[in-house]
């Protein structure tokens, strides 16, 4: 019984899916719907302290940067300034996959963030959403958690990362997990990794230019081992304007037709790389934005903030300079506001009450 419950919600979620992708949502056009936000929960915090992560004048760092103070009434109240209507809520890189050398513990603490956002989302259930932090590299785990998160505790999606302690997206070991998520249909958020090389940071730590390059691997990687052309059924998101991917696209099409690297189809590449979605988050510059406009088109752009780890002092303004920036239209000011997010994720649509795309919010 609980395995044909189990695939009643599969096929439900299938079904939303479906018509998620051909709707156009009578909702107001200025409703802003951020996908790349991140609560910092303190269970989260104390074990970065606790596994050695550096502690600088009282400060603890990840990744060489600084992690903020973070509380969900701040985070709340953030979205208010911001003019943030909904957010989806996931843990930023490592995640915990550094507990990848102690793997109960790591199980552990996957179940303890999923539970604690699930928490956050029930507090302010048509202001938050989650998406599922994965016990990877254990393949085994994370699969229990996929159906955990997506099958009872009804998450929005899916987080994943560039690179699981050196395990990048691409590698055939996680092909049971987009297996999975491709039969769910599922939409997936990426976020950029810290290269296990510590010498491509030059010191200055991952967030400053190697997240954006990371991303870049990971798609590649996808590409050329054919993972991505094998799922194609998982929506997946990419932050920050996509890193460098937009100017890189032609040269990885070209390079990518040699017999070295499988003779691939220039044409077929670039409609795969084109095929993610890209989120805005320290992206708003006209350059960046002109150029996600031209590789990608308006319908794969979706708005992001990455609070807390932007400075107000550039997220607030750089969402407000958007459609100057992009010469966007009113109408596609919708798009990257709303309508492409709430495409990819229907359940998002269903708790705003809008099952139905005539249905009303504004």
């Amino acid at each position: 019984m609980a395995s044909l419950l189990k695939l009643g919600a599969t096929i439900a979620l299938a079904r939303l899916q479906l018509q998620a992708a051909n709707a156009h949502y009578n909702i107001d056009p200025n409703y802003r719907i951020d996908v790349h936000s991140h609560p910092i929960p303190d269970v989260w915090r104390q074990a970065l302290i606790e596994t050695g992560h550096p502690i600088v004048n009282g400060t603890l760092f990840n990744e060489g940067f600084p992690v903020p103070d973070w509380t969900l009434t701040g985070h709340i109240e953030n979205m208010d300034s911001y003019g943030v209507n909904y957010s989806t809520l996931s843990i930023t890189t490592p995640g915990v996959y550094f507990l990848a050398k102690t793997p109960k513990k790591m199980k552990r603490l996957a179940r303890q963030l999923n539970n604690i956002m699930y928490e956050y989302t029930q507090a302010h259930p048509t202001r938050l959403g989650a998406l599922c932090v994965l016990p990877l590299p254990s393949v085994k785990d994370a699969l229990a958690e996929i159906e955990y998160c997506l099958d009872t505790l009804e998450f929005d999606g899916i987080g994943l990362y560039t690179n699981f302690d050196g395990l990048y997206l691409g590698d055939a070991r996680l092909d049971p997990i987009f297996a999975e998520l491709n039969k769910r249909n599922a939409t997936v958020f990426v976020h950029p990794a810290t290269p296990g090389c510590a010498d491509a940071t030059l010191g200055y730590g991952g967030p400053l230019t190697e997240y954006p390059f990371d991303s870049v691997r990971a798609m590649e990687n996808m590409l050329l081992t054919g993972q991505r052309a094998r799922y194609p059924n998982v929506s997946m998101i990419y932050p920050h304007g996509g890193g460098a991917m937009p100017y890189l696209a032609g040269r990885i099409a070209g390079v990518a037709s040699l017999d070295a690297l499988g003779a691939l189809n220039p044409a077929t590449v670039i409609a795969q790389l084109k095929g993610y979605y890209f989120d805005t988050a320290s992206a708003y510059s006209a350059i960046q934005l002109q150029a996600l406009k031209a590789f990608s088109g308006v319908g794969k752009l979706v708005t992001g903030t990455d609070f807390p780890y932007v400075p107000e002092n550039q997220a607030k303004p750089g969402l407000a300079s958007i459609q100057t920036n992009g010469n966007f239209t009113d109408a596609e000011m919708a798009q990257i506001n709303n309508q492409n997010a709430l495409s990819i994720f229907p359940r998002i649509a269903t708790k705003l009450g809008l099952s139905d795309p005539c249905d009303i919010v504004g």
